[in-house]
């Protein structure tokens, strides 16, 4: 074996950690999971009050057909309640709520006098609420009528304080960008697993339930289906995932408007790890911390790793063809996502495409957070 420099060393490492990221963690986590019994859940037996939680801001084009799909949800009409929070929308939003709350008494709406963000909403919403369960839903999102044997079956197990669903993009438009049903589907899979080795570590933005005396107050600036599920872990409580779960969530029209949302969101969740540090030490949290730094905090820093990578490739170019052929290849992923040579390829070229906007709104969240050049207002993607 020839012996290696500190550079080619360094190099190596990154490529192993770049790969344990991307398939390391699944595999492991996999071979993991499949020594724990699948979970069974009981018919439930308790059927408590029930709060939906919508937070809304212009939302005229999609807030009646979310309040017809929520009326739809089969359960007692007097257990079951849906608050509607508008964070001072300015559209036809307020008044679509006030003539929908006036005909349905299970409509309870409210408008914030100025813009206070998603979570002030989410906040006011559970204050108001009365039910033992909040669920919180996004206005895009539509789910089946019968989703609440599934919420209630779940949480008969007394261990269990939050239910994640599981995502199903919907896709009407052709122009919608290549790899984000690729995407969810790794996620979807990474959140199966973790369910049932341990706990989830974080939870499907657009539709979960969670045990109302868990919820703690947390910033405005984090992100509710991550700082949640945290709070709930470390209040000793599991996160679970259910595939029967679904949410059916519209994809995303442009890359543009995917690039925005996903540095939102990775921005919101940095923020959300800093005021959770305690959860990423291994001697207090063993089998969660590996969960959070390789779901989470790897995948934040990998745009490093591949930045890191391509310099030492460069700097490492004279030492074999091995280092020469790795720099080309990130050359090559680049000029793939150039639109005249993806073109020609139009199903990889949009895959680069999309990897490379991944690690763009990765690097842009960073730079939000160590800067606070971030947008302090929430908004939402209208899709």
């Amino acid at each position: 074996m020839p012996d290696l420099s500190i550079m080619e060393i360094v190099f190596w490492l990154i490529i192993c950690l770049m790969l344990y990221t991307l398939q390391g963690y699944p595999i492991l986590l996999s071979l993991m999971a499949s020594l724990r019994k699948k979970p069974v859940f009981s018919e439930p037996k308790e059927f408590p009050m029930v709060s939906f939680i919508v937070a809304a801001y212009n939302e005229e084009k999609n807030i009646a057909a979310k309040l017809e799909n929520l009326r739809q949800v089969a359960y007692d009409a007097d257990k079951i309640e849906f608050i509607i929070g508008s964070d001072a929308s300015t559209d036809e939003t307020d008044r679509i709520l006030t003539k929908a709350a006036e005909k349905d008494s299970r409509i309870k709406q409210f408008r914030l006098a100025e813009r206070g963000g998603k979570i002030a909403v989410l906040h006011k919403a559970v204050k108001m609420a009365q039910g033992s369960l909040i669920v919180f839903t996004d206005c895009s999102v539509k789910t089946k009528p019968d989703i609440m044997p599934i919420i209630l079956s779940s949480f008969e197990d007394k261990r269990v304080g939050l239910v994640s669903s599981r995502d199903i993009w919907v896709d009407d438009d052709k122009n919608s960008p290549v790899s984000q049903h690729q995407y969810i589907d790794y996620e979807m899979k990474i959140r199966r697993l973790e369910s049932r080795l341990n706990s989830l570590v974080s939870a499907s933005g657009s539709f979960f339930a969670v045990r109302r005396e868990l919820f703690k107050g947390y910033g405005n600036d984090q992100a509710d289906d991550f700082a949640l599920p945290l709070q709930v872990y470390r209040q000793g409580y599991k996160v679970i995932h259910r595939d029967d779960l679904i949410g059916y969530v519209p994809m995303v029209k442009s890359s543009e408007a995917e690039f925005k949302r996903r540095s939102r969101i990775i921005e919101a969740g940095i923020r959300t790890v800093m005021a959770n540090m305690a959860l990423l030490n291994p001697l207090s949290y063993p089998v969660f911390a590996w969960q959070l730094w390789s779901h989470k905090m790897l995948k934040w820093l990998f745009p490093f790793m591949v930045i890191a990578n391509f310099i030492l490739a460069l700097l490492l170019s004279n030492e074999g063809w091995v280092y020469i052929a790795i720099a080309c290849g990130y050359i090559w992923l680049i000029l793939l996502s150039i639109p005249p040579i993806a073109g020609k390829i139009p199903r990889i070229g949009q895959m680069a495409r999309f990897f490379l906007l991944s690690i763009g709104a990765v690097l842009k969240a960073w730079f939000n957070v160590i800067t606070g050049a971030g947008s302090k207002t929430w908004e939402p993607t209208h899709r």
